[in-house]
């Protein structure tokens, strides 16, 4: 399915939802349900971020001082940093300043279906983890809770604390700011606690390691290009295979990174390969094509293609004839990184003083009402930066899929 016939099924999708929400039977308000949007708001979780927020609650408003300074200073470094990303764009092309491409979320464009299940799964921690900090903080300041919820934005999913609006505007400018400050502050914690998991060499084969060997011990088949001679030869995702025989020579393979080595180095066009796989599956040879002969719009190469995308292997500790068990360490990785980026996004995006926005409301708290007009300035500034970040990622770069 292509992106535009998947946008389409989804306008039409939402748009017998909102008819259905409509027609007077159905007398459903809750969840209530609109074009392209719907929320479901509950009271049950207010109790428990109360019972949460006044546990050590000295160490909850000292936390949230420190998101105070925190998202204050992200605020800036953001208005900064997208600053200098607009003039990157009109550097000459062998500057070694690369721009930085800022593209709006939309499923099936900037975001692919491959990607899409890590990206749910990511945003709902991400705004899971915000919103409760907000609501957390509140209840820290005698700012009482109305609502909880969760709500769905075209594919998108999040969720969000409502607090008491008169409570809210009745506390200090410092209670604010602690308010507004403290979903970035969470979502740059869990952020930092991911990629020290990423990076620390025993932090991802930590997680693995009551049902997966620690060390890879060959390479997984992540997915096969259709119409590709893995393709057509059979291979699949969750395949594994620890050697492969090129020209009569075997190289026996530990990881990913090594089977690229040699593929690179050794793989001419109408070159025969014979994958030799994990799990008792019978070895397989094929060809080497052009990559251009699948795609007359890829430029022809002088390395030949198989049409596979790899990993490393993680050989389980249980026997299983079931090759989608292989991908399971895959699928935990992908849905570490995307935590990470979604939550880093969060924090750094939500916290710009651009309307509707935490930043937006942290800098009026932190201006005061007797700086109304350099708190617009600086808003407006902040929407009109961001905007053009946008227009200038898509004429330069288009909408890159992640």
């Amino acid at each position: 399915m292509d992106s535009l016939t998947f946008l389409i099924l989804v306008g039409f999708v939402w748009l017998v939802l909102t008819a259905i929400s409509r027609i007077s039977w159905f007398n459903v308000k809750n969840p209530e349900i609109g074009l392209g949007f719907a929320y479901y708001r509950t009271t049950k979780l207010n109790n428990l971020i109360s019972r949460i927020a006044k546990i050590k609650e000295p160490f909850w408003k000292f936390l949230w001082d420190i998101g105070i300074l925190s998202g204050l200073g992200i605020l800036f470094a953001g208005l900064i940093i997208f600053s200098i990303n607009i003039l990157t764009f009109f550097l000459p092309k062998s500057s070694e300043v690369t721009p930085i491409a800022i593209t709006p979320v939309i499923p099936g464009v900037t975001i692919s279906f491959g990607t899409l299940p890590y990206f749910i799964v990511a945003i709902l921690i991400g705004a899971a983890v915000h919103e409760f900090a907000h609501g957390i903080a509140a209840i820290n300041e005698k700012i009482s809770l109305k609502s909880t919820g969760i709500f769905v934005f075209l594919l998108l999913f999040g969720a969000f604390v409502e607090p008491n609006e008169e409570d809210l505007k009745a506390s200090s400018n410092r209670s604010k700011m602690r308010v507004m400050a403290a979903g970035g502050l969470a979502n740059m914690l869990v952020s930092i606690f991911l990629i020290i998991i990423l990076i620390i060499p025993f932090g991802f084969p930590m997680l693995i390691s009551p049902f997966y060997q620690t060390n890879s011990s060959g390479v997984l088949v992540i997915e096969t290009v259709p119409s590709s001679p893995a393709s057509i030869a059979g291979i699949k995702a969750g395949y594994a295979f620890t050697s492969i025989e090129i020209a009569n020579n075997t190289h026996n393979l530990a990881s990913s990174f090594e089977f690229s080595n040699i593929i690179t180095q050794n793989l001419n066009i109408n070159q025969v390969i014979t994958f030799h796989f994990a799990d008792q599956i019978e070895s397989v040879s094929l060809k080497t094509i052009n990559r251009s002969d699948l795609n007359p719009n890829d430029p022809k190469s002088n390395t030949g293609f198989i049409g596979i995308l790899t990993s490393n292997y993680f050989k389980p500790h249980f026997q299983t004839n079931f090759p989608v068990f292989n991908l399971i360490p895959y699928w935990i990785l992908m849905t570490i990184t995307y935590t990470f980026m979604i939550n880093l996004m969060l924090a750094l995006m939500n916290l710009l003083p651009v309307p509707f926005l935490d930043g937006d409301k942290l800098l009026s708290a932190f201006l005061g009402e007797k700086r109304t007009t350099l708190h617009k300035r600086i808003k407006y500034f902040a929407l009109i930066i961001l905007l053009l970040n946008f227009i200038l990622s898509f004429y330069f770069m288009g909408w890159q899929q992640l």
